[in-house]
């Protein structure tokens, strides 16, 4: 997951980076200001920002927050150490994923970025407990928690998931991953019509079907079972005739 600092003071953007590294986040870069900022947002496109509201030149961070809401789409977190209640008022306007007080230690860095992408997931449905194998949608991308980490998977990059328990097996084009939930749930949270249950233990990606078979399904050059049920489903959804 990428990730843009927004800090003014390069002390504490170094020290944010060191801990952003050592939790395996990939830091695209540091804004000192907001014309700086705007051109990183241009050159980088992060998945997070880190945002100080205190910024050198005219235009302070909360002014920033409001142009990545207008323009950007950009879910981001307050890093700042006011936190008056007029300050806190002008800055919940601009909706931030979260709002982090300085000065912070890596663990709550992480837990603040955790409840971030959890606010921001498609399906919230209970407060997580910490460290829990999570996994959350926005928009076009599945976050993974991995330990003190989330991975980004492009949701389009998915062959197919397989329930093995209480566990999904996660088949990209790239990779594999494996997180803690149940099918039924997962491909209501997926809110795509190119996902499609074919069997009781397995979703596939219609976009990489190759071959459909009255028992199976080939994704790509796998053969994935499908029970008759589904295959007539398939069917009609595919419009064979």
């Amino acid at each position: 997951m990428k990730i843009l600092i927004v800090e003014d003071e390069l002390i504490i953007a170094e020290d944010v980076r060191g801990m952003l590294g050592r939790m395996g986040y990939e830091v695209v870069g540091n804004a000192m200001d907001y014309a700086e900022a705007i051109a990183l947002l241009e050159a980088t496109k992060p998945d997070l920002i880190l945002l100080d509201v205190n910024l050198n030149g005219k235009k302070d961070g909360i002014d920033l927050a409001q142009t990545i809401n207008e323009n950007y789409k950009i879910p981001f977190i307050y890093t700042t150490s006011y936190s008056d209640t007029p300050t806190l008022q002008r800055a919940r306007t601009t909706n931030p994923a979260n709002y982090l007080v300085k000065p912070f230690k890596q663990e709550q860095l992480f837990t603040a970025i955790e409840m971030a992408l959890y606010h921001l997931s498609e399906t919230p449905k209970k407060e997580p407990a910490p460290n829990t194998d999570e996994a959350v949608i926005i928009k076009d991308a599945l976050f993974i928690k991995d330990k003190f980490r989330y991975i980004k998977l492009n949701i389009h990059d998915i062959l197919w998931i397989k329930s093995d328990g209480n566990y999904l097996e996660i088949k990209t084009t790239n990779s594999e991953e494996l997180i803690r939930a149940t099918l039924s749930n997962f491909i209501e949270r997926l809110n795509s019509n190119v996902f499609f249950k074919t069997h009781k233990s397995y979703i596939v990606n219609l976009d990489y079907l190759t071959k459909l078979e009255p028992t199976f399904v080939t994704i790509v050059d796998v053969r994935i079972p499908i029970s008759k049920v589904y295959y007539d489903v398939l069917i009609r959804k595919l419009n064979v005739v």
